[in-house]
């Protein structure tokens, strides 16, 4: 399998012209939504967002851009890849044209061929106790894929026991049904179950398949659902000690609905008038976290299923609650994706939610993936002159972040687009200290971006260490409130459409 991308070498100057170009981050409200953590090294967290990939190597405290263009997506694209991280770090991304693989986490990319080859994969999953194995299912519509030669989808669920080297189908599941996601039961490798969905309009039903066999064969099991405020299901999570404990939400006025019988009955003990953005059980299983944008963040013991609001202490000495965009747990941590209203765009909490400790504001990237010229991740920094005008990923970045005016150079972001010279004439490279070429690796420290050797250039105050922002809830600092004030005054130029 060979890189997708051939890739074009970039300047300073070039990123310039760029900065006129369409938003590579396709007009929607920059946004975080997907969180996940390394099998095997505990400093590794990769953040999905609306405009590309953000790989951390030191627990959250710098991160990095991977652009969208690395994976073949183009500028105007709304999609957002589903991804796993596996035990020897690679990278696996499923797309609506295929399957990518990424063996140095996100440099450098291949995609799955053979029976693989162009299907839209709707879901990744690499199970806790074997985690150089990913299990893939895809859902891909054909005019004559139905049992009965009409109209349906191709659906099949695909393995690698290699880290996304090599896969092979292993199940293949209803056409007249379209799969949702798939999990795979902690406990028992050979229990799985996928979300589905039938029909359209007031007829549309859902349902949880179930195999315990390995996906040889399956069993349907409808689940609680109202065609009038629900769109579609998806498995929530799988009890890590319980296989028959599975935790099940629906998209639109969202419900939470926990089977303790492998889908044979349901209860429903949290409804939202909202979107359940965010789901996460604590490792042992005992805590259920719930959320969305407008709900807040819920917790519950999974003992009972009584769920209370968790709020953070407002500046103004009130209460108030984070808008949950995802919400993940990693050992005792909980993670959770928010807004710069919220005080974070990612941030952990090790009191339950009460408080956060912001690890990224969207400011305080430090620059591109540095990766070797000719890997597809080097794309990001490189310019297209093909384009016309002339299209730089990380030039249309910095536009879209909106960091490029006065007063924003002391951010590593900033620092990182001025070095650049993608901000132009709105100020120069002297105004915040250098932050190296904006594509240096995530390792730069506290004093500024990353350089060109991967050390760190000269900076003025913000650093790298999430603003030097103290927890929200417990009392914030002045860094994570300008931050924050800056990125608003920035986002309200951008399309609000998600």
């Amino acid at each position: 399998m060979a890189v997708r991308h051939a890739l074009l070498a970039a300047s300073g100057a070039a990123i310039a012209l760029a900065v006129a170009t369409p938003a590579s981050a396709n007009g929607r409200f920059p946004a975080t939504n997907q969180l996940y953590f390394s099998p095997s090294d505990p400093q590794l967290v990769v953040l999905r967002t609306t405009f590309g990939i953000l790989p951390s190597h030191d627990y959250g405290a710098t991160w990095t851009w991977l652009c969208e263009d690395s994976l073949g997506l183009g500028p105007t694209t709304n999609e957002d890849p589903t991804l796993a991280l596996t035990g020897s770090n690679a990278l696996v991304a499923g797309l609506s044209l295929g399957l990518e693989t990424s063996p140095d986490t996100g440099c450098s990319w291949s995609t799955a061929g053979g029976a693989l080859k162009g299907q839209l994969v709707k879901d990744l999953v690499v199970p806790r106790a074997s985690p150089h194995t990913v299990f893939a299912i895809t859902s891909t519509f054909g005019p004559a894929a139905a049992a009965d030669g009409g109209a349906g989808y191709t659906q099949q669920i695909f393995t690698s026991t290699d880290d996304g080297g090599h896969w092979s189908a292993i199940a293949t599941l209803d056409p007249s049904a379209i799969v949702t996601t798939l999990d795979v039961a902690p406990s028992d490798p050979q229990r799985f179950y996928v979300s589905a969905f039938r029909g359209d309009g007031t007829s549309r039903t859902a349902s949880l398949f179930v195999s315990t066999d390995g996906g040889a064969t399956w069993v349907e099991r409808p689940t609680p659902f109202d065609p009038a405020h629900e769109s579609a299901v998806y498995i929530a999570a799988v009890d890590p000690a319980n296989a028959d404990r599975v935790y099940v939400r629906s998209e639109g006025a969202s419900r939470l609905m926990v089977t303790v019988d492998a889908g044979k009955t349901f209860q429903v003990p949290l409804s939202l008038d909202d979107e359940m953005a965010g789901f996460a059980l604590s490792q042992d299983g005992a805590t259920v976290y719930a959320g969305g944008p407008n709900a807040g963040l819920y917790a519950g013991a999974a003992a009972d299923l009584v769920f209370t609001p968790v709020l953070q202490q407002a500046p103004d000495g009130g209460t108030r609650s984070i808008h949950v965009q995802c919400l993940a747990t990693h050992g005792t941590d909980l993670w959770a994706c928010s807004d710069e209203p919220s005080g974070f765009v990612a941030g952990v909490s090790q009191d339950g939610g009460k408080t956060f400790t912001p690890k990224l504001h969207l400011t305080t990237i430090l620059g591109a993936l540095s990766c070797p010229a000719g890997t597809a991740g080097a794309a990001c920094s490189a310019t297209d002159f093909d384009a016309n005008p002339p299209y730089n990923p990380f030039g249309s970045l910095c536009t879209n972040l909106g960091v490029c005016f006065d007063g924003g150079a002391h951010y590593p972001l900033s620092m990182a687009c001025v070095e650049a010279g993608a901000c132009g004439t709105y100020f120069s490279s002297g105004s915040g200290g250098g932050s190296g070429s904006g594509s240096g690796s995530a390792s730069g420290g506290s004093g500024g971006g990353p350089g060109d050797d991967g050390g760190t250039g000269g900076g003025s105050g913000g650093g790298s260490k999430s603003c030097g922002c103290t927890q929200v809830g417990g009392g914030g600092a002045a860094g994570g409130v300008a931050a924050a004030a800056l990125v608003i005054a920035a986002l309200r130029r951008r399309r609000a459409r998600r």
